[in-house]
């Protein structure tokens, strides 16, 4: 025996048939599909993202997002697959298909050998589109109210046209493309690098359609007017029923704020409302009553007041008081200087439903700037952090609409300057989970 151990040639033999059987019983099919382990033949099935491959420059694609795969093999195999699973693609060839709808073969790519796929469905609808690309001219749309009384010049916008690329079917949607800027609270020009936004003829935005460039640089001219707050002086003619007579006369608001020349704003003091006609009053009374500005004064925070007569019996008036003489109003006192605060918040959504969601078009920061106005004392008690301002979109379907923003938590002593440019344009969609375009 050790005679043969030691000649080479019988070693050789002995090691080759070794080998033989090695490789018969590794690779004899019958026995390993019997046994447990690694010839156990099993499946694994899973939702596979298909890809689509097409020249994107020059088509637009849609396809189903996802396709069923069913991979079967032995347990050890599939195990092993899962190790390089990101060279297995599944995916359809567009690259020779021109625009329209077609039937095209699911195929795949990158299965380890020894492994059985199948694909449902086989065979998947696409629809191709070809993209074309349209100049349009760009509109700016000017939002907000500067912190003072200002005239808006003619915006000016670099670059003045853009290119719209849109699939084929929906060139005629594209309508318009804005870019929104907004003033709010600026006391000089502004100057603000504005995204774009395509529209189509009800103002809706056209959510395939991509621009280029997507911002443009907008200049808006802004020459702002100086203001000055001062007091209203209230004043009474006629004479009462007799044996009534004037307890009060006020007005709300008490005092107005005027815009004009700094030199012609510096020579007022207070402005005297035209006097109420009391003749033959017998109880208490509110009027309106117009407020007349003064020459070169261009503009007031408001026009009309409420004036408020209070009258009384004469035996019901302060002892003191002169009898058959009708009590003059005093001379209203001056309020205390009222001075200028600002803050800047985040716009709240209210009663936005269960599937929707929204976002601002403008202002694009979802953010506002109140422009507050009382005494000192006033504007020092505010605390910041409880201002919270809100939009209702209760009820509100899909789409674009202008809302009034509401501020609350804010003093009874304490009033927004800028009331009427709060606010918000805010675009409402349905969620979806799915995106079955693929780009």
């Amino acid at each position: 025996m050790d005679r043969w151990l030691n000649n080479n040639t019988v070693v050789k033999v002995i090691s080759l048939l070794l080998a033989l059987m090695l490789w018969a019983v590794v690779n004899n099919d019958p026995i390993a599909s019997t046994g447990v382990g690694q010839g156990q033949v099993t499946s694994q099935t899973n939702q596979v993202d298909l890809k689509v491959r097409y020249d994107a420059r020059k088509y637009l694609v849609q396809a189903p997002s996802t396709v069923q795969v069913e991979v079967k093999g032995s347990k050890d195999l599939l195990a092993m697959s899962s190790l390089i699973s990101p060279d297995f693609d599944v995916y359809v060839d567009l690259r020779n298909y021109g625009s329209g709808k077609h039937d095209v073969p699911v195929q795949y790519e990158g299965v380890p050998r020894g492994l059985e796929v199948t694909v449902q469905p086989s065979r998947v609808t696409v629809n191709i589109e070809e993209i074309k690309k349209i100049e349009k001219t760009i509109q700016v749309d000017v939002v907000g109210k500067a912190k003072a009384y200002g005239k808006v010049g003619q915006p000016i916008v670099n670059p003045q046209r853009v290119t719209v690329t849109v699939p084929e079917s929906q060139v005629k949607d594209v309508a318009f493309v804005r870019a929104y800027v907004s003033v709010e609270g600026a006391e000089e020009s502004v100057n603000a690098r504005a995204p774009l936004r395509v529209l189509d003829h009800r103002g809706e935005p056209v959510e395939v359609a991509k621009v280029s460039p997507a911002t443009v640089d907008v200049h808006v001219p802004l020459s702002v007017t100086p203001g000055k707050t001062v007091p209203l002086k209230v004043g009474s003619k006629g004479t009462p029923a007799e044996g009534y007579q004037i307890a009060a006369i006020t007005a709300n608001p008490k005092q107005v704020t005027l815009y004009g020349s700094q030199e012609v704003l510096n020579t007022i003091s207070t402005i005297t409302l035209p006097d109420v006609d009391v003749n033959g009053l017998s109880e208490s009374k509110t009027v309106p009553v117009n407020i007349s500005l003064p020459d070169k004064i261009e503009k007031a925070d408001v026009t009309s007041v409420e004036v408020k007569v209070d009258i009384i019996k004469k035996d019901e008036a302060t002892v003191g008081t002169a009898p058959n003489e009708p009590e003059k109003p005093e001379e209203q006192p001056q309020p205390p200087a009222n001075i200028r605060d600002s803050v800047e918040l985040p716009i709240k959504f209210q009663g936005l439903a269960e599937g929707q969601s929204a976002e601002f078009v403008k202002p694009s920061s979802g953010r506002v700037e109140l422009q507050l106005q009382g005494t000192k004392e006033a504007i020092e008690k505010i605390d910041k952090n409880k201002l919270v301002a809100s939009i209702d979109l209760s009820g509100k379907q899909p789409g674009q609409y202008t809302s009034s923003v509401h501020v609350s938590n804010l003093p009874s002593d304490v009033k927004i300057v800028n009331q009427q440019g709060l606010q918000a344009v805010v675009v409402i969609k349905e969620q979806a989970d799915n995106q079955n375009v693929n780009s």
